[in-house]
C-alpha cells in the first residue's frame, strides 16, 4: 500500500481534467498571502456582530498530551490505495464517541476503509474505556468485525429508546445500521429496519424531525460514484484523484423512525429530494428559535443548504436566503466538516465551517434568527486558517472559563494537486480561544507537541474520557494511525456536565437545550449528533464554570415540549437530568495530576 507523500499542496484546477480534489478555478498563486486576501471583509450594514480581532497572545494555561499508547489505543486507518485513484480513499474516516456497555463512561469507534479486493471484514477500532485511562481493544467479537464495508464515519443515538446507544455507519456504498444488544455485541439491522440507502455517504445525524419521540435518520449523500463509472483525471500524463466536479450530485436521505425498530424513507415528503447536495458534514441546530431542529449541510464545491424544518419534519432550504449558503463573494467552498453552537452568549446558534487552503474558515453569525455573516475574514480565525485544509471542526470550551472554543483538524489531499509553495500536505491542528466579548486568538503553538505536529487529519471528536471535567480529543489521519489527546490544565476551572435521559422524548435526549445559570450568567447546548466532519462528540453537554464555584440553576427544555427547572446544583460533577424523574446529581469529581490517573466517579 503506498503512503501519500510529503510534499507541497496547492489548488487544483477542476475536474474531469487535471485534479487533486477541493479548490477554486484559479491558477496556483505565486507569492505569499497579502494582505489583500484578507481584506474581503464584511459589510455589516446596520447589523451589529463581533469583531473577532487578535490581541497578544496570553498563555493559555492548558495543554493537550498525546496519550495514544499508553491509553492503549492502536489504531491505523486503511484507506485501500493501490494506484487506481478511486475517490474514496481521499476522504479517512472518522471517529464516534458512544457508549457501548451502558457504565456512562465514553468508549471510542473509530470507523476505517478497506482493501477493495482484499477478503474478509473491515477492522474497524472499538475500543472500551476501562475507567482508568486506558482502553480495551473491544472489536473482536463485537458484530462489527462481520462486515465487509468500506466505511467513512458514524452518528451515535439510541434509535429504539432500549437505553443503549445504537450506530448508523456511513460507508461508500451508503452505509449500515447496527443495533446495540447491551452485551457489547452489535448487529447488522439494516435491511430489517428497512434502510435502502446505496451512495457514497459521508456524514450522517439523527434527530427527532417530527418531535414524536423517536430519533429519524438524516443521511447526507455525497456524490454519485461506484468503481464502475470512476472517471479518468490526469495532469502532464499522470493520473491523479478527480476532484467533486467530475461526480454528479445526489440527494440525501431522511428515515422517519416508526419505531419497533423500522424506518420509512420520507425523502421526497420533507422536501429533500432533489438531487442538488455533495454533502461532507452536517449540523442540526435550531437557527430561528422555532423549537424544531432544522440542518445545515455542508456541500462540497455546490451551495451549502440550511434546511428549516417546516414543523413536522418537512423542510425549506433557506440557505441562501440565510447568507450561508456561498462565501462573502458568492463562491460555494469546500464545506467539509461544520458544528453549530453559541460561541458568543447571544442566545442563538452560529455555524462554523471547514474549507479548503486559500479559503478560510467559516464562521457564519447568527444575527437574528433569520441571515448570518461570515466574521471570519475580518479576525484572526481567517488569517490563522487560510493556508490549511480543514476537515473536522467544532466547537467545546477547552479550558472551562465559559466561552467556546473554536478546535479544527487539517490536512491535505493528495500529490496530484497543483503547487502553492506557502502550504505543505500535512499540516498541524488549529485551537482558537475564545477570549469572551467575541474576540479569539490562535494559543495552538503554545499546547504542546500534538498542536505543532503536522498530520493528514480527517476525523476528530470530544469527550472527557479520564473523568476530570474538561474535554479530551480523538482524532484520525488519512492512511495513518488514530491519536487521543489528553486535555491537561482545562479542569483548573470549574464545570459542571449534565447528562439528559428523555422519557416521552427520545432516549438519548437529541434535542433537548440545557442552560445553565451561575454567577457568570448564563449559557446554553443543545444535546445533538452528527457535526464535525464524518464524526460524532459525546452526547454529554460541558459547560465551564470558570471559577464561579457556587451553586448554579439548571434549566431543560425537551422535545416534548417539557421544562424542568433545578436550583442550587452544586458544580464540578456529572448531573443526570430524566424527564420524568428529574435532576439525579453526581458525586464531585475531583481533577487529576496532569500525568495522574483518571478520578473515581
Amino acid at each position: 500500500m503506498e503512503r501519500l507523500p510529503e510534499q507541497r499542496i496547492g489548488v487544483r484546477r477542476m475536474a474531469p481534467g487535471p485534479a487533486g480534489y477541493h479548490g477554486p478555478v484559479r491558477a496556483p498563486l505565486r507569492a505569499g498571502p497579502g494582505p489583500a486576501l484578507l481584506l474581503a471583509c464584511l459589510t455589516a450594514g446596520s447589523v451589529a456582530i463581533p469583531v473577532l480581532t487578535q490581541g497578544p497572545l496570553v498563555g493559555p494555561g492548558f495543554g493537550f498530551a498525546d496519550i495514544t499508547q499508553p491509553a492503549g489505543i492502536s489504531f491505523k486507518h486503511d484507506n485501500g490505495a493501490t494506484g487506481a485513484k478511486w475517490y474514496p480513499e481521499l476522504f479517512g474516516g472518522g471517529v464516534a464517541v458512544l457508549d457501548v456497555d451502558g457504565d456512562t463512561w465514553p468508549d471510542l469507534l473509530f470507523v476505517n476503509g478497506r482493501d477493495w479486493k482484499g477478503p474478509g471484514p473491515t477492522r474497524h477500532g472499538l475500543y472500551r474505556n476501562q475507567r482508568n485511562g486506558t482502553f480495551r481493544d473491544s472489536f473482536a467479537g463485537s458484530g462489527l468485525d462481520r462486515n465487509n464495508l468500506y466505511g467513512l464515519g458514524a452518528a451515535v443515538a439510541d434509535y429504539d429508546n432500549d437505553g443503549r446507544d445504537d450506530l448508523f455507519m456511513t460507508a461508500a456504498d451508503g452505509g449500515r445500521l447496527f443495533h446495540n444488544q447491551g452485551d457489547g455485541r452489535f448487529t447488522d439491522v439494516t435491511v430489517q429496519a428497512g434502510i435502502r440507502n446505496s451512495e457514497f455517504a459521508v456524514s450522517a445525524a439523527w434527530l427527532d424531525a417530527d418531535r414524536d419521540g423517536l430519533v429519524d435518520l438524516y443521511i447526507g449523500n455525497y456524490v454519485r460514484w461506484s468503481p464502475a463509472v470512476e472517471p479518468v483525471c490526469a495532469q502532464a500524463g499522470v493520473r491523479g484523484y478527480c476532484g467533486p466536479d467530475a461526480y454528479k450530485p445526489t440527494a440525501p436521505q431522511l428515515y422517519r423512525n416508526l419505531g419497533g425498530g423500522r424506518f420509512e424513507d420520507i425523502t421526497s415528503r420533507a422536501g429533500l429530494a432533489d438531487p442538488t447536495d455533495k454533502a461532507m458534514g452536517i449540523a442540526v441546530l435550531d437557527y430561528n428559535s422555532d423549537g424544531w431542529p432544522d440542518i445545515f449541510v455542508g456541500s462540497d464545491r455546490v451551495p451549502a443548504k440550511l434546511y428549516r424544518n417546516e414543523g413536522g419534519g418537512r423542510f425549506v432550504d433557506d440557505g441562501v436566503r440565510a447568507g450561508v449558503a456561498l462565501s462573502e463573494n458568492g463562491v460555494a467552498r469546500a464545506n467539509m466538516g461544520v458544528d453549530a453552537a453559541d460561541f458568543d452568549r447571544s442566545g442563538r446558534p452560529h455555524i462554523a465551517v471547514g474549507n479548503f487552503l486559500n479559503e478560510m474558515l467559516g464562521v457564519y453569525h447568527n444575527d437574528n434568527g433569520r441571515t448570518f455573516t461570515d466574521v471570519a475574514p475580518r479576525s484572526e480565525i481567517g488569517r490563522a486558517s487560510l493556508l490549511n485544509v480543514t476537515w473536522a471542526v467544532f466547537f467545546l470550551d477547552a479550558d472551562l472559563d465559559g466561552h467556546l472554543d473554536l478546535f479544527a483538524l487539517n490536512g491535505g489531499t493528495d500529490e496530484s494537486q497543483g503547487m502553492d509553495a506557502r502550504a505543505r500536505l500535512s499540516q498541524p491542528p488549529l485551537l482558537l480561544r475564545n477570549r469572551g466579548a467575541g474576540t479569539f486568538e490562535n494559543v495552538s503553538p503554545a499546547l504542546g507537541a500534538a498542536f505543532t505536529k503536522p498530520i493528514m487529519g480527517r476525523g476528530a471528536a470530544y469527550a472527557d474520557v479520564d473523568g476530570d471535567g474538561d474535554l479530551d480529543i480523538a482524532l484520525t489521519t488519512l492512511n495513518g494511525p488514530a491519536a487521543l489527546l489528553r486535555n491537561d490544565g482545562g479542569s483548573r476551572h470549574h464545570w459542571l456536565r449534565v447528562r439528559t435521559v428523555g422519557r416521552t422524548s427520545n432516549r438519548s435526549g437529541i434535542g433537548a437545550v440545557v442552560r445553565v445559570t451561575g454567577a457568570g450568567g448564563t449559557q446554553w447546548q443543545m444535546v445533538r449528533s452528527g457535526s464535525s466532519y464524518a464524526s460524532q462528540s459525546e452526547l454529554t453537554l460541558t459547560f465551564g464554570l470558570g471559577t464561579d464555584s457556587r451553586a448554579v440553576r439548571v434549566d431543560v427544555e425537551w422535545p416534548s415540549g417539557t421544562r424542568q427547572s433545578f436550583g442550587g446544583v452544586a458544580v464540578d460533577r456529572v448531573v443526570t437530568v430524566d424527564e420524568v424523574s428529574g435532576l439525579q446529581a453526581g458525586a464531585a469529581t475531583r481533577p487529576r495530576a496532569p500525568d495522574g490517573p483518571a478520578p473515581p466517579r
